[in-house]
């Protein structure tokens, strides 16, 4: 009886110990998923983060294409107007030349 009675425990224990390391390796499986699955996820939102920026980049450079564009288009405009100017100043000056000139 008492032979059976350790022989019970001895039993016990090595159940225990195989049931001890299987947990082990279970946690040890666990933690490589989850390791591995954070990695993907990083790797997931890091390219997320760089799409957004280039669509921001993007966007960026769009505006300033357009901010450009639209002060090019009223220099043109301005500088159509001093044109006009001008050449109006310049007949006025042909005629003071010429008046000058007759005396």
């Amino acid at each position: 009886m008492i032979l059976q009675t350790l022989q019970a425990i001895k039993s016990a224990e090595t159940g225990s110990k195989q049931r001890i390391n299987a947990a082990k390796e279970e946690a040890v499986g666990m933690v490589g998923r989850a390791k591995s699955e954070a990695e993907k996820l990083l790797a997931e939102k890091a390219k997320e983060v760089r799409l957004q920026a280039e669509k921001a980049r993007e966007g960026a450079a769009n505006e300033a294409r357009e901010e450009c564009r639209l002060i090019a288009d009223e220099w043109e405009k301005r500088i159509q107007e001093l044109s006009v100017e001008a050449h109006k100043n310049l007949e006025k000056a042909k005629e003071f030349i010429v008046r000058s000139l007759l005396g």
